[in-house]
């Protein structure tokens, strides 16, 4: 039996070895071992691509290690840490996962050039926190395993020694090889077939290719990219445009692929919800231009969900905030379009109306990529706006202080350095309720200030301006709310939630009262700036995948209406009149000259295309898409990082199909492939810096 045991330890251990971190990529793979990914449909040939990947990569450490070591006990030793390492790879992966809701590629490094202020520390250890709370700790199984095999067998492996022959080893190697070329042939051509959206490649790539030869590849600077062009058949600039046609917005006249009703550029009242409008905007039956001339104070929300205001309880902390909304034109069916960059994919949105590519931060890429994009900031400046950013984190911050006077065309970006010059003492923090005492302090500056300082400040420009403010506070891990983990707030939810979804939803007073300076002082006097119109969105959700939004909703989620629950946020349009005011009791807020309530699906796209028809922008014949956010248009909404959509009937996944809420509906296969063909060319159209560019001067000289 020792005989055995001795000839047989380093085979058995090479087994586990292989066999046990084999099995480890699963948890990057498949949901019944994974709740936070968004995995593909999944296929004999996928799976048996990715199992012989992942064995050829595994069998080729091992060969080599064999082949540096003769010791058996330092072969063992050498593939006992590259097992840690591999196990702590997957470990941090699936927090990855977890934060982004997709598989991680080298492209997206760029995240990591963002100062990490004080967001680090929490952020690593709620991701360490993960290991006991979702049961992490098991994809360290075959480290734990190998280990107690190792300790067992010492005796048997201290003194063995093995060199294997090169014929043997150029055997083996050949083996690996074509092993390792069959597999990554077989996945190009199914990738090509099933899904041409670049940033679908790492999700689909760790689960049709294998986790261990995608990222081998990955880490030698090897490059898996979609040619967007050859899958639209793109060979000219009109091969583009006659797909536009399809997707142009800016026309006289188009039909709508969903309802296939005729609308315009030209929104008109009868094709318009909207409860209120003041007669000293109106313009007779047309909407388009009712703002022209106003000044524009855009507000970036940081993770605002919508479902703050359907919860009752989070409802009844945010009485301005209600307040205010019933004074707006309110888009209750609102969500996001973010890619990888997430805030910064936002304001990309929100400010030219194109969708961010999904897998890349076009705000870092900017650096290589001089992107020439049309954007708010750019038609406002034709007006002779004044334009200025307004946020209180580094300059640096995902490149802000390069992309916003560059691409977009700010005159001014007013940072924390500003700030800080200025007088702003970030470790006293600010004094938001003299009576109390009741100071903010964070790293950054206090939304608290960031209203007092916009209404001030725009209270002293002379007309026409916009303004950018961007709120940093609710970013996860939501650490610097003033009321932190208080758990008197909502005694009902505090002993049932962790930790920190409890400073989430504690950031819902916050949220109103911060709201409220923009409008009222502390005192509670006026300091709405006249000729203004507010517009407020949220960049993203909450990113609550901890099993809490159950709680809050009081039942259980699917996973589908789980995501789509954190992919709702909230964008609103308030016009305040400048002589008409509206009692709320303890303050006056200005009468809404546009009020209305928008049931229908709308996204950050769709907000630009409302702001640039709503202030008759010069854009010319320019492109743009979505649909206008007063309109009764119906369209949907893409997050292009996870590829889900939102329509008025259901939420799917372009990945899987059957992945849908309610989950007894079923995808129209014609609109499946028509957003499909949207997202490629969206992402054509962000192949070079000058494209879109160029096919912009084209229409305008049609």
């Amino acid at each position: 039996m020792k005989n055995t045991l001795k000839k047989h330890a380093y085979t058995i251990f090479i087994g586990l070895f292989i066999v046990l971190n084999v099995v480890n990529t699963y948890f990057l793979t498949t949901r019944a071992l994974n709740k936070y990914i968004a995995p593909f449909s999944h296929t004999w040939i996928g799976e048996m691509t990715a199992l012989i990947g992942n064995i050829g990569v595994l069998l080729f450490i091992a060969l080599l290690i064999s082949f540096i070591f003769r010791s058996i006990r330092w072969r063992m030793i050498v593939l006992l840490v590259l097992t840690f390492v591999l196990n702590f790879f997957v470990f941090a992966l699936g927090i990855f996962n977890l934060y982004y809701g997709t598989a991680f590629s080298v492209n997206m490094l760029n995240l990591f050039n963002n100062p990490t202020g004080g967001f680090a520390g929490q952020t690593a250890l709620e991701a360490f926190r993960e290991l006991i709370t979702y049961y992490r700790i098991v994809v360290f199984i075959p480290f734990i395993a190998m280990t107690i095999w190792c300790i067992t067998t010492r005796k048997q492996t201290r003194k063995l020694r093995y060199r294997i022959s090169y014929k043997r080893l150029l055997i083996q190697i050949m083996s690996i090889m074509v092993m390792l070329v069959v597999t990554t042939m077989t996945f190009m051509k199914q990738l090509s077939m099933d899904i041409p959206i670049q940033s679908a490649v790492s999700s689909y790539a760790v689960q049709n290719y294998g986790v261990y030869p995608y990222y081998l590849k990955e880490f030698l600077g090897i490059e898996t990219n979609i040619d967007t062009a050859t899958a639209l058949a793109i060979e000219s600039d009109q091969d583009v445009l006659a797909l536009l046609e399809d997707y142009n917005k800016n026309v006289s006249s188009y039909v709508n692929a969903i309802d296939g009703l005729t609308y315009s550029n030209r929104l008109t009242m009868d094709k318009a919800n909207i409860d209120y409008i003041d007669p000293s905007i109106a313009n007779g039956h047309q909407l388009q231009g009712i703002l022209e001339g106003k000044n524009l104070v855009l507000v970036h929300l940081e993770s605002f969900n919508a479902f703050l205001l359907q919860n009752e309880y989070t409802n009844q902390q945010m009485t301005f905030l209600n307040d205010l909304l019933s004074e707006s034109y309110v888009f209750s069916n609102f969500y996001a379009n973010v890619g990888m960059g997430v805030s910064s994919d936002a304001e990309l949105a929100v400010l030219t109306g194109l969708n961010p590519q999904g897998d890349q931060t076009l705000y870092w890429d900017y650096n290589d990529t001089p992107y020439e994009l049309p954007s708010i900031p750019y038609y406002l400046g034709m007006d002779q706006y004044y334009r200025e950013a307004i946020h209180g984190d580094h300059e640096t911050f995902y490149n802000r202080h390069t992309v916003y006077p560059e691409m977009y065309g700010f005159d001014v970006s007013y940072t924390l350095e500003n700030f800080i010059t200025d007088g702003y003492d970030v470790n006293q923090g600010y004094v938001y309720d003299h009576t109390h005492q009741l100071t903010h302090i964070s790293p950054w500056v206090s939304d608290y200030y960031l209203g007092d300082f916009t209404a001030t400040y725009g209270n002293s420009l002379e007309t026409p301006f916009m303004l950018f403010p961007i709120y940093m506070m609710g970013h996860t891990p939501f650490d610097f709310g003033p009321d932190g983990e208080d758990t008197s707030i909502y005694p009902n939810y505090a002993s049932h939630i962790q930790d920190i979804t409890l400073r989430y939803i504690n950031y819902a007073n916050y949220y109103s009262e911060t709201m409220k300076r923009f409008f009222l002082t502390e005192n509670g006097s006026d300091q709405t700036i006249d000729d203004t119109v507010y517009v407020f969105y949220s960049d993203h959700g909450s990113g609550l995948k901890n099993g809490d939004l159950d709680i809050l909703h009081g039942r259980e989620l699917s996973d589908m209406e789980e995501r789509q629950i954190l992919q709702r946020t909230l964008a609103f349009i308030y016009v305040p009149s400048n002589d008409q005011y509206v009692d709320f009791g303890d303050y006056q807020l200005r009468k809404g000259m546009l009020v209305g309530h928008q049931d229908l699906v709308r996204s950050e796209i769709d907000l630009y295309r409302t702001m640039v028809e709503l202030f008759n922008m010069q854009v010319g014949q320019d492109a743009y898409f979505g649909v206008n956010g007063l309109s009764t248009e119906p369209t949907f909404a893409l997050d292009n990082r996870i590829l889900d959509v939102a329509t008025d009937q259901y939420f799917y996944n372009m990945r899987n199909a059957k992945d849908i809420y309610p989950i007894d509906s079923l995808v129209d296969e014609d609109l499946y492939a028509y957003i499909m063909t949207y997202k490629m060319l969206s992402d054509y159209l962000l192949s070079t810096e000058t494209k879109l560019k160029e096919i912009n001067q084209t229409l305008n000289q049609n």
